[in-house]
C-alpha cells in the first residue's frame, strides 16, 4: 500500500466531514463504499475508524432510531463572509444575565460561537433569536467580568 501526500490526506479528510455531513452512514463499510465511488480506493475499514475519530465523528440515533456516524455540533460553526465582530452592536448586563443586540439575523451565529467558547468565558449557556443573544454567565459575582471578556473578544467598545 502507497503512502499518501498530505495534500491528498487533506482532501480524504475534506471529503469524509462532507460525506458525514450530506447522508447518514449506519456502518464503516457504508463509508469505504461511498470513499471508493468518490475516487478513494485501497480505504480499509481500520482506515475509515481512524478517521472517524481524527475528524471526532460519534454515533446517535437518528430519527428512525438507527445508529449513524455524525460530526458533533460544534464542528458546524456557520462561516460568514465579513469579519464576525462587526455583526455584534452592543452588550450589556442586569447582574444576573448578559444581552447581547447583533445585526439582523446574526445572533445564532454570534450564540454558536460563544457556546463554542463557553468555558475560556465563564458561560454556562445562551439563548438566540434574530437579533439578541441571551448569555446566562456560569457565576453571576463574575457577571462584570464575563460581559467585559465577550465585549473584548467581540471588539466593542462600551457595555
Amino acid at each position: 500500500m502507497t503512502a499518501i501526500s498530505a495534500n491528498q490526506n487533506d482532501n480524504l479528510i475534506n471529503t469524509f466531514k462532507n460525506m458525514l455531513k450530506e447522508k447518514e452512514y449506519r456502518s464503516q463499510d457504508e463509508l469505504v463504499y461511498e470513499l471508493s465511488l468518490k475516487g478513494f480506493n485501497n480505504i480499509s475499514q481500520s482506515k475509515v475508524s481512524r478517521l472517524l475519530s481524527k475528524v471526532g465523528a460519534i454515533k446517535i440515533r437518528n430519527a428512525k432510531n438507527n445508529v449513524i456516524y455524525q460530526l458533533p455540533e460544534e464542528l458546524f460553526i456557520p462561516r460568514v463572509n465579513f469579519p464576525i465582530d462587526t455583526i455584534v452592536l452592543s452588550i450589556k448586563n442586569n447582574g444576573t444575565q448578559i444581552i447581547m443586540k447583533t445585526a439582523a439575523g446574526g445572533a445564532s451565529i454570534i450564540a454558536r460561537v460563544l457556546d463554542s467558547l463557553e468555558g475560556s468565558f465563564g458561560i454556562l449557556g445562551t439563548i438566540a433569536g434574530d437579533d439578541t443573544v441571551l448569555i446566562v454567565p456560569l457565576d453571576t459575582k463574575k457577571i462584570d467580568g464575563v460581559t467585559k471578556a465577550i465585549s473584548d473578544f467581540f471588539r466593542i467598545s462600551s457595555y
